[in-house]
């Protein structure tokens, strides 16, 4: 087996591949050559695979470094060095690399204190370098990194808050940056930033769909406005970074981000706050609770829970400039930033003042509303296919019995999704259709009555003097359970 050097790689490298007509990376040039670094490996092509994770390693991606890291450990490709293999295993556990985190751990088991205290100073002292794209390749340069991107404002952001975007959104990402190269890395793949107005306490950063994008090879950050009304910007650009890094990991084969900030509960993306004043670890096994109560449930109720694919964590902070009123709800759905495949829940209680029985009732009612979504947005769908069969029959004179059964079946549709998303007219104009919060109480109660909570847990409903349905099933329970008394009784 040959030995290379890296300095005898990165020559070979320049001299083949040049930067001629150089262009900043995107994420698809990133994922392109580390996947390609994997394949080369694989094939036993350890200096095709080294120049395609070299540059990207300098750069500071943790997998990369990783990969470097297994090889000087291995002599695999590279000459045997624990000491550089102990370097670019550190660097890939402070680039955030799970796998690197584990392979540190491994291979400082017998460092001496003084090893130690050498490896803390050389990798305290490594800079990332800015990378470009050519050819398909990737390449170190020293020009810095700098970002494009488009900036998209809905059209009800307010005057004010698009003067706020104007002055502020650069400083974020100045702050996001900060001196570390290797942040600029997973900062650059940002195409575009989407904004919103949002509540005075809406502190959304995430990724826009990709089945609501006319590209699906842009990177578009969906978030709200109020993400700037903090007393510092440091978190806004904390969440910033954060959602880059986990686009980039999530897109490389075979590797984890160490995220503080984001677990994985029975399936379902689970987000906590990026303030330091909330206590994430709390809200993570309140959710891991209330997930798990959820699986006592039957199918026909299960699918107000499975169709959530995100819950965020966005209670009040000693960071918010505090003004107007906070929402008061415990936690709800997201309907203007949802879709099919990405269902978004935000839990505003803090789960001090709470319990798990509580979510499963939010989880529950918040679920049937995507349920409620998902089902107005696929009526839409379906009335805009009938219309255009009424018309081809239309053409023709034929069949009117069927065109007026269609016609009839697509104004049902049609009318679901109208109070679905308009509300139902009134002589004040449009307001709340309360049958589908009446809907979602009575999955409610019918899902706390199964895991044997007491009737009083409904009592903090506004819901139930509003419907009478729900009103007949807590009667019903009540009258149960005192049947039950009677007869312990007797």
């Amino acid at each position: 087996m040959k030995i290379y050097s890296v300095s005898i790689i990165i020559f070979t490298y320049f001299f083949s591949v040049g930067i001629v007509s150089a262009e900043p990376c995107t994420l698809k040039f990133i994922v392109t050559n580390y996947k390609e670094g994997l394949t080369l490996y694989k094939k036993k092509k350890y200096q095709k695979a080294l120049i395609r994770w070299f540059p990207l390693a300098e750069s500071g991606l943790g997998p990369a470094q990783r990969q470097i890291a297994m090889m000087y450990a291995t002599g695999t490709g590279l000459k045997k060095s624990i000491r550089q293999a102990r370097f670019w295993a550190r660097l890939a556990l402070h680039g955030g690399d799970l796998a690197g985190r584990n392979l540190d751990n491994s291979l400082g088991l017998n460092l001496s204190p003084e090893g130690r205290s050498l490896l803390t100073s050389r990798v305290d002292k490594w800079m990332a370098k800015s990378i470009v794209c050519s050819g398909g390749m990737v390449t170190v340069t020293s020009e810095p990194n700098n970002m494009k991107y488009k900036v998209i404002k809905d059209k009800r952001v307010s005057s004010r808050n698009s003067r706020l975007i104007d002055k502020n959104l650069s400083l974020i990402l100045k702050i996001a940056s900060g001196k570390n190269m290797a942040n600029n890395l997973y900062l650059s793949i940002i195409d575009q930033f989407d904004f919103y107005n949002g509540s005075r306490y809406d502190r959304y950063v995430g990724w826009k769909p990709m089945n609501k994008l006319k590209d699906e090879n842009l990177n578009v950050v969906r978030l709200s406005v109020s993400n700037f009304y903090d007393i510092k910007p440091d978190y806004f650009a904390k969440a910033l970074l954060f959602i880059t890094k986990r686009r980039v990991f999530n897109n490389l084969r075979n590797s984890s981000l160490l995220d503080p900030f984001m677990r994985r509960i029975k399936g379902k993306k689970v987000f906590g706050s990026i303030y330091p004043d909330v206590r994430n670890g709390d809200f993570f096994r309140m959710m891991g609770q209330a997930f798990t109560m959820t699986e006592q449930l039957p199918k026909s109720l299960k699918r107000y829970i499975n169709i959530i694919d995100e819950v965020h964590y966005n209670p009040t902070s000693k960071y918010y400039r505090r003004s107007g009123t906070i929402d008061a709800k415990g936690a709800f759905y997201i309907k203007s930033l949802s879709s099919e495949e990405n269902r978004i829940m935000f839990v505003r209680r803090k789960v001090l003042f709470s319990s798990p029985l509580f979510f499963l009732q939010t989880f529950v009612h918040e679920g049937t509303h995507a349920v409620q979504d998902q089902k107005a947005f696929k009526n839409l769908e379906e009335v805009r296919l009938i219309r255009k069969i009424i018309s081809q029959l239309q053409s023709t004179g034929t069949n009117p019995k069927k065109i007026s059964d269609l016609q009839r079946k697509n104004q049902v549709k049609l009318d679901y999704a109208n109070r679905w998303y308009r509300g139902v007219k009134t002589k004040g104009g449009r307001v709340q259709d309360i049958s589908f919060e009446c809907k979602a109480t009575e999955n409610e109660i019918k899902a706390v009555k199964i895991v044997n909570a007491l009737p009083d847990i409904m009592k903090g409903s506004g819901y139930l003097k509003l419907c009478p349905e729900a009103q007949r099933q807590m009667i019903q329970w009540r009258d149960e359970i005192s049947r039950l008394n009677s007869k312990s009784i007797n």
